[in-house]
């Protein structure tokens, strides 16, 4: 079913070598890439590394890498390539990874399917699913034998049995970090620990020079005891080597609030300092006693409750789950205990440190505590906000829209019904409710809707602006609004920079300029003396705040431009991606989509019948769908060995930009 896909191979790399004739440069939306680059303007190829910039928005859509004068360092003919660490980077031909050096030699041909960056003259690379490393000539200097290793000094090499990946489906790395998608678009991270837990470190002859399994637990502060394994059990051991008591404890803790936990035989108690238990190994599961409390979770023979440091009861309970709720850390006792959180049902609540109801489990979550004293639960996914005691600040048929635990200031745009009002941190009424809609606008006001018209209030719930406008845009110091259906430029304290005439208006990120929209035609004005940028052209444009570009759409079509109108692309489609970062953006035409590099020329003709996306964390590979099935395809448009084809999506939802004038 890939076999017309198999075919474009032929013409991609005929374009390849006639690039080769030439001298090679990046594109001009390459060097728009390469400026916001060096300006630190966002762009997922912002890197600390001083040595060339890696790009793809070169002629053809493969990457390379550039000097920041844009002087071609590594000639474009790879799917992808990471940044230079060592004065070496690794790069993705064909599914497989090697090195290249600063001047774009090839180091180490691809043939690893996962490799590492460089570190102290070292990389670690897959073989078969072991890990080994290659020197900076790409020798084999340790084989592939480990789950992971790294170089940590010249010499010294840590090493673990382990094996945790993370990156994508298609592009899996070495990082900590892994990102999933359900079939509902969904996106799940899983984060390890910085690397794999390092167990040992070697010399480069593989010979052991430390070991770094997980520490043995301490006991107590007094060095004159510790714990110690023998046999897989656990006893405490004096410092002259005799026994305290002989190993018999399955886990064991150090010493917390004058306590340790043990396990014998499956069971959890506690000792005291000379190795006396105060509380016998009676319980299924036992949470900690933390310092300065005298309490913690238990559970025995299905009864989960709270013990204290004698192992009496305090309460009991029917419920699944118990576990400290712990303070804000920026409230006024950080990491103090105010409560447990409890789940039954699979629904979560909060008891005070007695074990009475604060709020009844009827939520997602755990319940959070807001550095204000605050309660946040979520509710199928909605937000739910209650004071200290567990009341609602919210009435039972109303909403706190904007009122997080971290980043919202009252006053709180509360909604009940179909109307808004205004309150403050104890929802205490600023306004009535009585609007018809309250959007944010900035600092301190807020746009309101009152019976069809929309004005501004401040942070005392009073006009700034009366209730008399079609159309309020958000902005504080100079916004869009609409009088009579038309729109012009206004300044903060209601006077007008430019009286009401356009038919749509958005102020752009860049100072004192706007798109304007008469009679179906946009453009782009200078609003200092109202003069043209970009004179009007039909249909509307926009700005992307991702990527150097603006969109023009007209008459069903989409072209890509630069920021100041120089038309990039423009091949006739319907629609365009409009990350040019990445050098290759996918395009509908006639039902169905291909590729186009960042001058305008069209890479894969439409065959596929989704959008095909390349990334940075993809590492050049990118999911097309034909038939049904998702496939992974390189920038050559050949299907990448040893990834195998889906039944869904592995990068989730499509998410299409809509070009508008007014958002």
């Amino acid at each position: 079913m890939w076999s017309k896909v198999a075919a474009l191979a032929g013409v991609l790399l005929m374009h390849g070598v006639f690039a080769q004739d030439k001298p090679m440069e990046l594109t001009a939306a390459g060097k728009a890439v390469l400026q916001d680059l060096i300006a630190q303007r966002p762009s997922p190829y912002d890197t600390p590394s001083s040595g060339p910039l890696p790009m793809c928005a070169f002629p053809g859509g493969l990457c390379g890498a550039v000097h920041r004068d844009g002087t071609v360092a590594v000639f474009p003919r790879y799917d992808w390539i990471g940044t230079f660490s060592d004065q070496r980077a690794a790069v993705r031909l064909g599914g497989l990874y090697g090195f290249i050096d600063e001047d774009g030699h090839e180091i180490v041909k691809p043939q690893y399917r996962i490799v590492d960056d460089y570190r102290f003259g070292f990389a670690q690379v897959d073989v078969d699913g072991r890990s080994g490393l290659i020197d900076r000539d790409g020798k084999m200097v340790i084989e592939p034998k480990y789950g992971f290793i790294r170089a940590i000094s010249p010499d010294r090499f840590a090493v673990s049995e382990d094996r945790q990946l993370g990156g994508m489906t298609g592009g899996e790395d070495f990082s900590s970090s892994r990102v999933a998608f359900a079939p509902s678009g969904e996106a799940s991270f899983s984060v390890s620990a910085a690397e794999p837990p390092l167990t040992d470190v070697i010399d480069i002859q593989g010979r052991l020079i430390e070991s770094r399994k997980p520490p043995i637990p301490g006991f107590d502060n007094n060095p004159a005891l510790r714990w110690v394994q023998k046999d897989k059990l656990w006893g405490l051991m004096r410092a002259d080597g005799s026994w305290l008591f002989e190993p018999k404890f399955q886990q064991v803790s150090a010493l917390n609030n004058g306590l340790a936990r043990v396990t014998v035989n499956g069971k959890v108690g506690f000792i005291d300092r000379r190795g006396n238990f105060v509380i016998e190994p009676v319980f299924d599961k036992a949470g900690w006693f933390i310092a300065g409390f005298d309490r913690t979770s238990a559970e025995r023979d299905g009864i989960v409750g709270v013990i204290d440091k004698s192992g009496a009861w305090i309460f009991q309970t029917n419920y699944q789950q118990l576990q400290f709720a712990f303070a804000s850390l920026k409230s006024d006792h950080p990491g103090a205990v105010f409560g447990w959180h409890f789940k039954t049902a699979d629904r979560w609540g909060l008891l005070d440190l007695n074990g009475r109801v604060i709020i009844d489990a009827e939520y997602d979550q755990p319940i959070g505590q807001c550095a204000d004293g605050r309660l946040d639960a979520y509710k199928n996914k909605e937000a739910l906000y209650f004071k200290a005691d567990g009341s609602p600040l919210q009435p039972p048929d109303g909403r706190l829209i904007d009122a997080p635990c971290y980043g919202g200031t009252p006053p709180f745009i509360l909604k009940i019904g179909d109307k808004f009002g205004l309150v403050d941190a104890g929802s205490n009424p600023v306004t009535p409710v009585v609007f018809d809609a309250i959007v944010w606008a900035g600092p301190d006001v807020k746009n309101a809707k009152l019976h069809g018209k929309w004005g501004r209030l401040g942070p005392d719930g009073h006009w700034v602006l009366e209730p008399k406008f079609d159309y309020l845009s958000t902005g504080a110091g100079l916004f869009v609004a609409s009088i009579d259906g038309k729109r012009g430029f206004m300044r903060s304290d209601g006077s007008w920079l430019i009286e009401p005439k356009f038919d749509a208006a958005a102020l752009r990120r860049e100072n004192d300029t706007a798109f304007v929209t008469l009679s179906g035609a946009t453009g782009v004005l200078r609003l200092s003396d109202q003069s043209w940028v970009i004179p009007l052209r039909p249909g509307v444009l926009c700005d992307v705040s991702i990527s150097p570009v603006m969109v023009s759409e007209a008459a069903g079509k989409r072209a890509i431009l630069s920021r100041t109108g120089e038309t990039w692309i423009d091949i006739g489609a319907e629609r365009v991606g409009v990350n040019v970062d990445f050098g290759l953006l996918t395009f509908l035409r006639d039902g169905k989509w291909g590729l186009v590099d960042t001058a305008g020329l069209v890479m894969v003709e439409p065959q596929f019948d989704e959008p095909v996306y390349f990334t940075l964390r993809q590492r050049g590979v990118a999911w097309a769908k034909r038939d049904g099935k998702w496939c992974a395809i390189d920038r050559r448009a050949h299907l990448v060995q040893g990834v195998a084809c889906l039944d869904t999506n592995p990068l989730g939802r499509d998410n299409r930009f809509e070009c508008k004038v007014e958002r």
